[in-house]
């Protein structure tokens, strides 16, 4: 385990996230949560400051820092050379980020930091194998399989958010059509809410807002990702056979909307036998887990652990 504190940082699609880590998970200092500026690398040098800078007054060391980025690094350059949300960080070696007295030590996909940090230290603690599903602005994923996390030959694996659910649904930017985050992400219940609505809608935060002051339109919009998402879990899990399904990014918020179709539906279409080993529950560390999982993950991570795809949860 890491000694001392490490910095972890969640760069999302429009959040950022950071705060000081001990190796039990814990934090001595809150959550810094805020939303994501036009100057990146300034706010990143501005958040460390503020974080780092009491902690050493205070006397406890801060060793290094790890970041979770929702992009995929080269294998071979270190290079983030996709960064859906983010591509002011194309190009860049994290590793060069100035975070003032600490430098990066590591670097991770958001949706693998996730479940390292629900893995580590939350819901799936102890896990032998375990699926993250992150929905926010997108639906993101990560594996662990045989105690480890599996990353597969090019890094993409647990992918979940563009596994096929409607071959002729919604064209996604990765290329393909009808992908579970066209279906079931923040940004898709807000889009299928508001196309029915005929009024701009600010995201899933709004919406579910609407369901709880008893608008049925909404609740149906998070009923409706509720199911999506249970198709594709259950999709994942009869393939996989985990032993448990963490549901977190940014509508884990509205779980008490769409989680009970989820899990219904879930049930339904998995394997009775692969279902009755298979707990599907919401993240435990809320909006912390991908800052602990980027401060804890193990490093120097090597290129092939870094995929792509955001499971950006911060569309609430």
């Amino acid at each position: 385990m890491t000694a001392g504190l490490v910095l972890g940082v969640d760069i999302g699609g429009t959040a950022l996230r950071a705060a000081l880590v001990r190796a039990d998970g814990s934090s001595p200092f809150p959550l810094v949560d805020v939303p994501r500026g036009p100057d990146l690398r300034g706010q990143l040098a501005e958040t460390a400051d503020g974080l780092i800078g009491p902690a050493i007054a205070a006397g406890m060391p801060v060793t290094g820092a790890g970041i979770a980025v929702p992009g995929h690094l080269d294998p071979l350059t270190g290079l983030v050379s996709s960064a859906p949300g983010a591509e002011d960080l194309i190009g860049l070696d994290p590793r060069d980020i100035d975070l003032g007295p600490v430098h990066v030590t590591h670097v991770v996909n958001d949706a693998n930091a996730a479940l390292i940090g629900e893995w580590l230290h939350g819901a799936a603690r102890g896990a032998h194998s375990a699926l993250g599903v992150f929905v926010g602005t997108g639906v993101g994923g990560g594996l662990v399989a045989g105690g480890a996390l599996f990353a597969g030959s090019s890094g993409t694996a647990g992918e979940v958010g563009h596994m096929p659910i409607l071959p002729d649904g919604p064209r996604c930017p990765c290329g393909g059509r009808g992908c579970l985050q066209q279906l079931a992400s923040g940004t898709a219940v807000a889009r299928w809410y508001g196309e029915r609505t005929g009024q701009p809608v600010a995201g899933a935060a709004a919406v579910a807002a609407a369901a709880r002051a008893g608008d049925p339109l909404a609740r149906e919009a998070f009923v409706r990702a509720g199911e999506w998402l249970g198709v594709g879990i259950a999709t994942a899990v009869n393939l996989l056979n985990t032993e448990i399904v963490v549901v977190g990014g940014g509508m884990a918020a509205a779980w008490d909307l769409f989680g009970p179709r989820l899990t219904r539906t879930a049930n339904r279409l998995t394997m009775p036998a692969t279902a009755a080993a298979c707990r599907i529950v919401p993240t435990a560390l809320g909006r912390r887990a991908g800052v602990v999982g980027a401060a804890l993950a193990p490093g120097p991570m090597p290129g092939a652990l870094m995929k792509h795809g955001t499971g950006d949860e911060d569309d609430r």
